[in-house]
């Protein structure tokens, strides 16, 4: 194998090792608050004899479990999205200078 081949082959395995890491850190983030607010809303529906402190904790578990995810996928992905509007801007000035290049051509005729 030559030294490119297996740069891009470690690359590959280093992508595929952070997409499953993330989908694992997106799972006990999501779960961890839930079952903590579960456990909790059960506790005190338990000593203070209510019923509904454990719906109310599930919501507040959920909440935090969608904003935990939230914080974690927005940094990972921030480098993805700065490489892209990096392409969108390489892309945007080569149409520029195409269309710029093409109207002169028609002037030129």
């Amino acid at each position: 194998m030559k030294d490119n081949e297996k740069k891009k082959a470690s690359s590959d395995i280093n992508e595929v090792a952070k997409g499953l890491s993330m989908v694992l850190q997106i799972g006990i983030n999501m779960i961890v608050p839930v079952a903590l607010c579960l456990f909790i809303g059960y506790r005190l529906d338990k000593w203070l004899g209510t019923k509904y402190l454990m719906i109310i904790f599930l919501f507040l578990g959920i909440a935090a479990g969608i904003r935990s995810v939230y914080v974690l996928t927005k940094s990972f992905y921030a480098k993805d999205l700065e490489k892209e509007k990096e392409a969108q801007k390489y892309f945007d000035e080569l149409y520029a200078e195409h269309k710029k290049n093409a109207s002169d051509n028609a002037d030129k005729h």
